[in-house]
């Protein structure tokens, strides 16, 4: 079987819906044991692990170890472990190495039966919605819930033959992998992107000489933000600003329907405004006539995504603003674009964020805002840097537009195949493009 190729396209590797004979439904209880046996002495304090949602088995912090391991329970290969009061926040994971390793007294340790259930299998089980369902509505506690493994033992799955559940396994593995190359890239990608804006607004790009090719600054002059080029401006926002920099509607009333797009803090994040905004009436939008928008403005989140910034585009014109965000009309979209790419740098983002106040929910005042200094270089070389930062956005953007796509994917695929509502080809090869 082939999954992936281009996204929108997935290639036929299913077959029709089939008889289910050869599934059963059994309690977890029926395919799976507790662990128990403890350390004594048997491994090095090295092998001691904790378990995080994101990262499954993960060598503990020297700071957080205890005195001995003597008691840690042992996590023998491909068995799982778990925070009993963690549980249903998501955090258990396998042991995918080819050694034991061992977790604190306190958390719950278990195996399959591997001549009923594979590892690897219920790996995938548990990122299944009914996993999810399960683990969120048991256990003990109101405050603290804790599942141990008598109660994550009634769990109900449907389980095919052996040979099924390797081809199911697999399938979602070659997705996993897929995604697993996609995040390394991002992070790649997010490296590179510190990097350069951290060069692009220390250095600059250059001066242009007689043939148009750009000679990197050699001079360089001491500024309220560092060191920049000789041959920029330092200027407050409050300066590049044809208007007061403001935020919105106070009292936004009820959502409508139909009405105006109304843009609020929470809806500003990784440069981009949200597709799902709420609305007000015009009437209420017209007492704030001050922050309708045109087009080309920098919004500012100031509580909810504090710090995020984005560029309003053409299609958002007449929306307006709610309190949560400020808005900052330069007058120029070129303007705008330079100025968030420099709030997204680095350098930018501490010194919006330096002036946060609160300690429950951070938040950005209006002050603090028109008060952020900004270096602004000579046209020629700001429009070269903008471009070089949207080059990187893009490139950002298009990575999680493809990891999207692949978690959609796999969404859907593990709807259909955990449940036996699509039965795999036993006789297909399985591989991702």
């Amino acid at each position: 079987m082939k999954l992936g190729g281009r996204p929108g396209h997935q290639q036929q590797a299913f077959a029709s819906k089939d008889n289910y004979s050869s599934w059963q439904v059994v309690s977890l209880a029926e395919v799976t044991r507790e662990c128990r046996s403890r350390n004594n002495g048997q491994l090095d304090d090295k092998l001691l692990c904790g378990v995080l949602k994101s990262r499954g088995l993960v060598p503990m912090r020297e700071r957080v170890k205890g005195e001995s391991t003597e008691r840690c329970k042992v996590v023998a290969p491909n068995a799982f472990a778990y925070n009993p009061m963690r549980l249903n926040i998501g955090s258990i994971a396998r042991n995918t190495t080819d050694h034991s390793v061992m977790v604190s007294p306190d958390y719950v340790v278990f195996q399959t039966d591997p001549k009923r259930l594979l590892p690897n299998y219920l790996d995938h089980i548990r990122h299944s919605g009914l996993w999810q369902s399960y683990v969120g509505a048991t256990g003990d506690g109101s405050v603290r819930v804790r599942i141990y493994f008598d109660q994550l033992s009634h769990y109900q799955l449907p389980l095919p033959p052996l040979s099924e559940q390797q081809k199911i396994a697999a399938i979602l593995t070659a997705v996993d992998d897929k995604l697993d190359v996609i995040a390394r890239k991002i992070e790649a990608t997010q490296g590179l992107k510190r990097g350069l804006m951290q060069t692009l607004f220390c250095r600059g790009v250059g001066i242009q000489d007689a043939v148009g090719r750009w000679v990197p600054h050699v001079e360089f002059k001491e500024s309220l933000i560092g060191k920049i080029p000789i041959l920029w401006n330092l200027k407050a926002l409050e300066e590049l600003s044809v208007e007061n920099i403001t935020y919105g509607v106070v009292q936004p009333g009820e959502n409508l329907e139909v009405g105006v797009p109304l843009i609020r803090g929470g809806d500003i994040k990784g440069g981009k405004i949200s597709s799902k905004l709420r609305t007000v009436s015009v009437e209420i939008s017209n007492q704030f006539k001050r922050t309708t928008l045109c087009g080309g403005e920098l919004l500012v989140s100031l509580v909810g995504n504090p710090g995020e910034t984005a560029v309003v585009p053409d299609g958002l014109a007449g929306a307006n603003i709610a309190r949560q965000a400020g808005m900052i009309r330069t007058g120029s979209r070129a303007i705008s674009e330079f100025i968030h790419c420099y709030l997204s740098s680095p350098a930018g983002k501490a010194c919006l964020l330096g002036g946060m106040i609160g300690s429950a929910q951070q938040v950005i005042n209006l002050k603090s805002l028109r008060g952020v200094y900004v270096p602004m270089p000579p046209e020629a070389e700001r429009m070269k840097i903008t471009s070089a930062c949207q080059s990187i956005f893009a490139k950002l953007d298009a990575l999680e537009r493809k990891k999207a796509y692949y978690q959609t994917l796999k969404r859907g695929l593990m709807q259909k195949l955990l449940t036996g509502e699509w039965r795999v080809k036993l006789d297909s090869p399985t591989c991702v493009a």
